[in-house]
């Protein structure tokens, strides 16, 4: 808390304050963000004249990486994260350079106010939607809390733009809203989500169209495939507190640590029973949204590689080859609601927004296995 003469008030005006005088005509200035220094308070107090992209969950993988592409493309950015899934440490390395344009902000997306002192804090001029709970077997335990994060959230984010006049979004949904599909997908492909986390980014879908026609605003919708690897300019991989990890990060980390594998289900009707995915790496997601921060209609987008994808064995194999280690595996039945094969048509993704994926896979995950190796040798 800080004391500030009451005729100087004006120019913390965006701050949230108890105003109450004294017989000094001062004023108790309580702030909702975590202690700052002096210095780092008058660069908060000059940024809240400059208008940002607020990035919810922009702590977690997907999430540094767009936070990143965007400082890159000259944005002022406020992350928004509760860090339930994430760590400080990765923004904290990204402020270092970027310290005038890059803010961070602890906050639960359910709590009301607290997204709407953010939006009252500072000049929003759209929004980036990556937070949730997004793991597909998970969703079936934890029904409602992942309900919670991922529809009552969206909606509370939704009322407060509508509030603030804040007229544009760009929604990070997934190509699982799909269903089961042998063939690629593309943005007319019949969606049939068969889990609960696939129905519910089905449903954020329409809440974010219905919001956008009722209040004469733009939305970007993009469907996203398996992000994989770690970005090269700043090396930003996946590196959550979840149990719960994707394909390629599992297999690395038991590769790592010499951990036997086990792997879900290996009776899917695919060319060696396990599932087949589309995996596109997290820089070319990241730089589309990006591009779709600057585009200026409404559109949905499937955000692939546009190959015929991988099997999880074909995956292990690669990195067996990246890692120069056998890995030894086993099966346990196929988790519930997981699909069996799903690739993208990216065509729509080339032409609208000039995005030409990296496919060498081999190199992508080596990327990640760089990643990760750099991590734990800064624990040691």
């Amino acid at each position: 808390m800080n004391l500030v003469s009451a005729k100087n008030i004006k120019k913390f005006k965006k701050l949230h304050v108890k105003t109450t005088y004294n017989k000094k005509d001062t004023i108790q200035v309580s702030f909702y963000y975590e202690k700052i220094s002096l210095q780092d308070f008058l660069c908060y107090n000059e940024n809240m004249k400059e208008k940002f992209v607020l990035v919810t969950g922009g702590a977690g993988y997907i999430g540094l990486n767009v936070v990143n592409a965007l400082l890159k493309n000259g944005k002022r950015v406020v992350v928004f994260d509760d860090l339930s899934n994430s760590y400080k440490r990765h923004i904290d390395n990204l402020q270092k350079q970027n310290k005038k344009s890059l803010l961070f902000c602890r906050g639960d997306l359910k709590q009301r106010e607290d997204v709407e002192k953010v939006f009252h804090d500072f000049e929003i001029e759209q929004v980036v939607h990556l937070a949730g709970k997004k793991y597909v077997g998970e969703s079936f335990k934890k029904e409602k809390e992942y309900e919670r994060n991922n529809i009552f959230a969206t909606q509370i984010l939704l009322d407060t733009m509508s509030k603030f006049n804040v007229k544009k979004i760009v929604f990070s949904s997934s190509i699982t809203v799909y269903g089961n599909v042998f063939g690629k997908v593309d943005e007319n492909t019949k969606l049939c989500p068969i889990s609960p986390y696939a129905k519910q980014k089905a449903d954020g879908e329409k809440m974010i169209k219905d919001w956008a026609k009722e209040n004469g605003a733009k939305f970007v919708i993009l469907r996203l495939s398996n992000p994989v690897g770690a970005g090269f300019d700043a090396r930003l991989g996946e590196n959550s507190k979840s149990k719960n990890k994707g394909v390629v990060t599992y297999l690395v980390d038991c590769a790592i640590e010499e951990k036997k594998i086990v792997l879900n289900g290996n009776d899917h009707k695919t060319r060696d029973g396990t599932t087949i995915r589309d995996y596109i790496f997290v820089e070319d997601i990241a730089n589309t949204f990006a591009k779709a921060v600057d585009f200026e209609r409404s559109e949905t987008i499937a955000v692939g590689s546009g190959e015929d994808g991988f099997t999880v064995l074909e995956i292990l194999k690669t990195v067996e080859k990246t890692t120069n280690k056998k890995l030894e595996y086993t099966f346990r039945p196929k988790v519930k609601g997981d699909i069996s094969e799903i690739t993208t048509n990216n065509q729509k993704l080339k032409k609208v927004f000039g995005i030409v994926p990296n496919r060498n896979i081999e190199i992508l995950i080596k990327s990640h296995f760089d990643f990760v190796c750099n991590i734990k040798k800064k624990e040691e």
